[in-house]
């Protein structure tokens, strides 16, 4: 067998290996954890009233962090 016919099935498989993990995460309610890092910076942003430098230090990380964090 040559090796595109491998990657292929590689790829094939983590494809569906990966659409398995969303419906399991959708059905045990749980969230990734960069999602949980987006949603925890958001409540610190509501919190400080969009004060970026005062959310960022009550995360405990710093101002560039928080920026990287947040969607574009």
């Amino acid at each position: 067998m040559g090796k595109t016919k491998r990657r292929a099935r590689r790829k094939a498989r983590k494809r569906t290996d990966d659409s398995h993990l969303v419906a399991l995460r959708k059905r045990l309610k749980v969230r990734t954890f960069d999602q949980l890092k987006l949603a925890e910076a958001q409540k610190a942003l509501v919190a400080c009233k969009g004060d970026k430098v005062l959310a960022a230090a009550l995360l405990g990380i710093g101002k560039t962090t928080l920026y990287r964090l947040l969607p574009s």
